[in-house]
Order: C-alpha cells, then sequence, then structure tokens
C-alpha cells in the first residue's frame, strides 16, 4: 500500500473540507441555510447521479428504502443542516474544532448500538474528549452561545450517518447511497425555504460561493475515498485532524477569527482523545488478529 500517497491525499481532502466550510460561511451572508442546502445538494446529486449512470447503476431501487439506507440518508439530513446552520452563526474555527469530536461519538454509538467492544481507556479516551467539547461550549457561563448547539447536532446526524455506513450491505456502492442522501437534503432544503423567507436571488458572488463549495465537497469525498482505499487505515486516518490547520488558517485570514484559550485548550483534548481511542482501537484489533 502506498501510504504517502495516500496521506497526501487525505491531507488535500481535509484543505478542500475547510473550503467548504469556508463558502458556506460565505455565503450565508445572503442566503439562508436551507437556500444553501437544497442549490448544493442537488448538484453534488447530478454529480452522483451521472457517476451511477457511467457505472450503469440503477438509482430506482427497493434497497434504497431499506432501514439501514434510511437512517444513514436521515443522519445526513440533519448533520448537514446542523453544521450548515452553526456555520452562519458561530465562528469557523469553534465549528471546525467542535466537529472533530465525531470519531469520538461514533466510537460511543458502535459501542451502543453495533454490539463493539470499547475497553475502558478508550472510554476515558471518550470522556477527556467530551469534556473538550464542553470547555468549548461552556454551557451556565456569561460567554456560552446556544447557537453552538448546532454542531452538536452535525456531530449526532453525522454519526449516525458514519455508524450506517458501517453496516451497509456490500450490494450498496457509495455513489449510490451518496446519490440518494443527496436527494433527501434537497428536499429537506426545500422545505426549509418557507421558514426563512422563501427563495432570494443570488447574485454572483454567492453563485460563486455555493458552485466553489460544491466543487470542494465533490474533490474532498473523492480524495478522502481514495485514501482510505490506497494507504492502511492505520496510517491515513490520524490526519484527518489537519483539518483544523486549514479551517484555522482560513478562519484568521477571511473572517479575522481568533480563538480563546478555552477554544485552544478544548481543541488539544479533543485531538488528544481521538489520536489515543483511535490508537487503542488500532492495538486491539492487531491483537485480534494475531490471536485468530
Amino acid at each position: 500500500m502506498n501510504n504517502t500517497r495516500a496521506i497526501l491525499l487525505m491531507t488535500l481532502s481535509m484543505a478542500a473540507f475547510a473550503g467548504v466550510d469556508a463558502t458556506i460561511k460565505l455565503a450565508s451572508r445572503s442566503v439562508g441555510p436551507g437556500q444553501i442546502t437544497a442549490v448544493t445538494s442537488a448538484a453534488i446529486f447530478l454529480i452522483f447521479f451521472t457517476v451511477l449512470k457511467l457505472k450503469d447503476e440503477r438509482f430506482l431501487d427497493r434497497s434504497a428504502l431499506g432501514r439501514v439506507m434510511v437512517i444513514r440518508s436521515a443522519g445526513e439530513v440533519i448533520g448537514s443542516v446542523g453544521i450548515i446552520i452553526a456555520l452562519g452563526l458561530v465562528p469557523l474555527s469553534t465549528v471546525t474544532v467542535m466537529g472533530q469530536a465525531l470519531p469520538l461519538a461514533v466510537t460511543v454509538g458502535a459501542a451502543l448500538f453495533l454490539g463493539e467492544r470499547v475497553g475502558w481507556r478508550r472510554w476515558l479516551a471518550v470522556s477527556v474528549g467530551m469534556a473538550g467539547v464542553l470547555l468549548i461550549l461552556r454551557p451556565g457561563f456569561a460567554g456560552f452561545d446556544a447557537n453552538v448547539l448546532w454542531v452538536l447536532l452535525y456531530i449526532v446526524g453525522l454519526g449516525a450517518r458514519d455508524l450506517a455506513s458501517r453496516v451497509l450491505p456490500r450490494s450498496v456502492s457509495t455513489p449510490f447511497a451518496v446519490a440518494w442522501s443527496m436527494l433527501a437534503l434537497t428536499i429537506a432544503g426545500l422545505m426549509l425555504l418557507p421558514f426563512e423567507g422563501g427563495w432570494k436571488p443570488m447574485d454572483l458572488p454567492t453563485t460563486l460561493y455555493l458552485a466553489g463549495m460544491t466543487a470542494c465537497a465533490s474533490v474532498a469525498i473523492t480524495l478522502i475515498t481514495v485514501a482510505m482505499r490506497t494507504g492502511e487505515v492505520s496510517a491515513v486516518a490520524p490526519f484527518r485532524y489537519t483539518r483544523i490547520v486549514f479551517a484555522l488558517f482560513v478562519a484568521y485570514a477571511l473572517f479575522g477569527e481568533v480563538p480563546d484559550a478555552a477554544t485552544w485548550i478544548g481543541s488539544a483534548m479533543i485531538v488528544g482523545s481521538g489520536l489515543y481511542a483511535f490508537l487503542r482501537e488500532r492495538r486491539s484489533a492487531a491483537r485480534k488478529h494475531v490471536s485468530d
């Protein structure tokens, strides 16, 4: 396996995801989250629908209504709407840092719903990571911003999506799953429009922001997929955290954001606990492989 190439692809993917977040935040100045969701999801749907056609795969298939597929699409809708709303209301740096708690949430969900064994050390790591989230949230203190709770909705939603993705039948391809989730997101975005004053005409900058978001998202999804299939997971996955570096640079360069001390400390707790939990999982898997 070419780990060096895979690590480079993962890092570029995280840079592209930072571009997604930045363009959403810029577009949020002119249009609401429902319109952003509808426009970008429809564009990404067309891309993956085209991929299905090129691969001669059916889009209209009853497997789209399977329980796991429905849960995956619902999680995609909840998580994506959550982060789009959050990016319009909360500093980009805060959204990105808190979003890194997603792998920890998946660890908890895997233990509770998939029956995966999680040892006390990983539970401790999860606890430290969640404490880092609380440090950034600061509930009950003067600096608490209720809008940050939208990031928690993102974590819960995409956590459910990732858990469902783990147990998708092998017969369900990635383009098929993504296309259906994007269709669900498009419908959800259209349903949100009446609550934000209806469709708003988009000027050229906003159109370019949304086009950029679509391009960045498509590139990011492609790169991360190739990276995970090219290199060893144990070597590649930790480089997900490079997203924080890119996001903090963009947040400072475009929006003048400088995280406070509590956010830096919370970030270190989240990243540190996430890396430790990942290493413990890697060692457990290695021991299991040797015993088998």
